[in-house]
This record gives C-alpha cells, structure tokens and sequence, in this order.
C-alpha cells in the first residue's frame, strides 16, 4: 500500500484535514463501490448525469475514514485542479505502473479500432483487449461499458491483465477518453492512428477540435511520448499526423495503400465471402498474406495489426500463418445467408465515413438491389444525421430509418433530422419506429441475389430507448426472423 504523500507526489493539492502519511488501500469513483472498512480514496467526478460531490456524505456514512479527492472545497479531502489527470497519475501509481510491465498497443481514430484490437489478439500471444466490444484481461471477458474506461478502472484493468499474465494489450482509445485523460500518463510502446471523418461534433465542436484530442495520443500531451508511432497516411488526417510527428523527431512509421508507404499494400485480389488475398511491401521484401475478410478497410486494419505485429517482434512468417485461421470481428460485416435468398449484413457502420466505406465494399459485389436498415444515436452529434441519411438513401435501392439508441431524445425529432438529407424520392425510404419490425421488413423485401444490410449496431446487445436499457442485438433478431419464413 502506498501512502497519500507517495501517491500525490509533485501533484498540485491541498489537503483539509488529513494526515498525508495515511496508506490507501482502495480507490474508487463509484460511491457504491466504497468498501465500509479500511482507509479508501474516492474522486467526485462530475459525470454526465451523476455529480459524485453530491454522493460524498453518503460516501462518508459508508466509511467515515474515506478521503475525498475533488475540484472543490470541502471540509475533509483533497482538492486538485485537474481532477481527471490527478486521478489516472494516482491510479497508475496505486496499481504500481502495470503499463511498464507489458507491451501497451494504443489504438485511436474514428473507424477500425475495434477490428485493429481484435487482430491483434489473435495476432499476438498472451494478448489482453479493452474495446468497445468487450473487454478480455487474460482470457476473462468483460463487458464494456465505455470505449475507454475511466482512469480508476483502465488502469485496475490493465493491472488485471498482467495479474493474468498477459504479455501486451491492445486497447482502444477515444477522443472522450484523451481529451477527459483517462489514460494520461500511459506508457506506450506502439500507438496507431487509423483515420479521422465526420463524429462526436457534439462533444468536440468542429472535426479540428476532434483532431487536436486524437493528436494529444501521439505527441506527449497525455502525458507520454509513444516509443513508436504507426499512422495510415491513405488519410488526409493521418498524413497531417505523420508531418506533424516527423517534424517533432519522433519515431514514426507509415502503412497504407499509398507507395510511400513503410507497410504498403499492393496486390490485392478480393472475391467477396471466400476473403482476399494481398501482399505487403515493407523496404525490399514483399510478403503475401491470405484473409477470410474483404473490403479495402479491413484489408488496411489488417496491415496496420501486421506492421505492429512485426513491430513488436512477430515474423510476417508467423503472422502470415495466424492470420488465415481469423474469422473476423463481432458485428462487422457479419453475414446470414437469408432463406429469401439474399445475403444479409450486420455492421457496426454509424458514422458517414463508416457507411461509405461498406456500400463501396457491397456495390463492388454481384447483386440485383441493396435494402439498407439504419438509424441515427439519440443525445449525439445531430450534425451527422443528414449527411448518413444521403449516403444511405443514395447508395441503396432501397432504406428503411428506425431507432438506434433513442435514449432521451424523441424518435420524431431524430427523424425530422434524418429526413433532410433524403437524397431521391420519398417512396426509396420508410421510416419504421420500432427496429425489429424494420429488420423484419428488409428480410420480407429481399430476394434472390439482393444484399440486406443492418447498419449502426453491429455487435451491440443494449438497445437504450428513453431511460430504459433492453436486449436487442440486430445479429440475433435477423436470425430470428430469417429462422420463421
């Protein structure tokens, strides 16, 4: 156990009333998790509908001994002025530095975290996970609640996963998590950045703003310089980066289909459900590799998993074996054979880039008509509806708008929102309210040859619909379905 000094030191606080050479032996966030017994410390964040200042008096009922760290005055605690960077240097020095102890592959941008993390377990030995999906410490899977965790919980999670004996851990990191620091101080052996579109205006402002907090990742301002950084310069953005980070000194590499590339993909053969074949030039050697998956993105997720892969010591060799038995990512383009004779896809596409990205991928693909299923997030960046609406309107026969996480937020005025960006004739799109009648709608139109796609969702089992959260994951509901006609 460390003492409150030792976990503070060269902090900025002040300290009411406490005695600084008292041992921690617990910290938390949550006011239920504060244990009645011994010395534990709890940080009043301040969350989107919790404020843990108002929960201290309860903390203390609970356990008259916790000291309270926050960015407030109270009688009894600790006050710090940076709150959420005070709380990830504590967290890391509590659970004693894990990110020293195993190989850290940060993975940031708006689309292909999730696949990168993936790969990367399969890729790599003894690999840990923390992903939007789930959260594996060393063959324990957890769900997540949040892309990237909140400080306290990254790093115990973190020091679970060398508990666990894993080797690295490839975790995805948020522009939320960066710019609220929840893994500031991390150190990081490898950090990817992968692209950057349209997303999370809401919270960043301007797509700049959103630039800038992905950046900190990469340049020391989260509080550590990555001792490499891998970035696709195919990406307006990613080619920004890489300027940026050369002219700083730093170590960086490149991968992408651009021939300047130091991972360049060249080569590729794709035949849709059967994978794709392409081969990767790094220096003067070229390697070959053999996938289940297709499309140019993932293809660009997979060498990026490979270059740091490598990077991190694996042969192509070995990585060109493992890759070939990877069957792909929850939610990501999965596919179910329909008994209408069409073939139907789940995707976690919900952002405009993301939905570009697949249609260039099923139009590339032998079909007769495309019958997409989509939504827009409810109490998030409104700015993206219209754009994801045209896209879809645009690029299929066919679409059917319904929910996708309405949370708090009226459906009509969602759809209202949608609707402006209608790009033909009212009759190519339905806006259906409830999702599984929408789904079930798709699957009744299709017929031999068509290709159904769900987009939005992909691996989500939580559906949030006002304050209440139900079962729904589009995957299972469209088996379902296809299983009754």
């Amino acid at each position: 156990m460390k003492t409150i000094a030792q976990l503070f030191e060269g902090i900025d606080y002040a300290a009411n009333y406490i005695d600084c050479d008292s041992k921690i032996d617990s910290i938390d966030h949550d006011s239920r998790d504060i244990s009645p017994a011994g010395y534990p410390l709890f940080f009043a964040i301040k969350g989107t509908h919790h404020d843990g200042n108002e929960l201290i008096n309860a903390v203390l009922a609970t356990n008259k001994n916790t000291i309270v760290v926050s960015d407030r005055d109270h009688n009894r605690g600790i006050k710090v002025p940076e709150l959420g960077k005070t709380m990830a240097i504590v967290a890391r020095r509590f659970y004693d530095f894990p990110d020293e102890k195993i190989n850290i592959v940060a993975i940031t941008g708006t689309n292909g975290k999730s696949s990168i993390c993936f790969l990367l377990r399969h890729l790599l030995d003894e690999c840990g996970l923390l992903s939007t999906v789930e959260y594996d410490i060393g063959g324990e899977i957890l769900a997540a609640p949040n892309t990237t965790p909140i400080a306290i919980d990254f790093y115990k999670l973190l020091h679970k996963c060398w508990q666990n004996g894993c080797k690295s851990v490839a975790l995805e990191t948020s522009s939320h998590g960066i710019d609220q620091s929840r893994t500031f101080g991390l150190a990081i052996d490898i950090a990817i950045f992968t692209n950057l579109s349209h997303e999370h205006l809401d919270y960043h402002s301007t797509v700049e703003n959103y630039f800038l907090a992905k950046k900190k990742l990469f340049t020391g301002e989260n509080g550590s310089v990555p001792k490499i950084s891998l970035v696709n310069i195919d990406d307006n953005y990613g080619l920004k980066l890489f300027e940026i980070l050369n002219a700083n000194g730093q170590r960086v590499r490149t991968f992408g289909f651009h021939k300047n590339a130091d991972f360049s993909i060249t080569n590729v053969s794709k035949s849709f459900l059967a994978g794709s074949l392409f081969t990767v030039k790094h220096g003067s050697e070229s390697h070959g590799f053999e996938t289940k998956l297709f499309g140019d993105y993932n293809i660009s997720n997979i060498v990026a998993s490979i270059a740091a892969a490598n990077i991190l010591g694996n042969s192509f060799e070995q990585l060109r074996e493992k890759l070939v038995t990877f069957d792909g990512i929850p939610g990501r383009l999965d596919c179910v054979q329909l008994k209408t004779g069409a073939l139907a896809f789940v995707d976690f596409a919900h952002t405009p880039y993301a939905l570009e990205r697949v249609f260039s991928t099923l139009l590339k693909q032998p079909h007769r008509h495309i019958i997409s299923v989509f939504g827009c997030g409810g109490e998030r960046d409104r700015t993206k509806r219209a754009p994801m609406t045209t896209i879809v309107t645009k690029l299929s026969d066919f679409s059917i708008a319904t929910a996708d996480n309405t949370r708090r937020e009226p459906l009509e005025k969602i759809f209202d929102d949608m609707r402006i960006g209608v790009a033909c004739g009212k009759d190519a799109i339905e806006f259906i309210p409830d999702r599984r009648t929408a789904i079930e709608r798709a699957v009744q139109m299709s017929r031999k040859g068509d290709i159904v796609l769900i987009a939005g969702r992909g691996h989500e089992n939580d559906h949030k619909i006002g304050n209440k959260i139900i079962h729904f994951n589009d995957k299972e509901v469209l088996e379902e379905i296809n299983a009754k006609l």
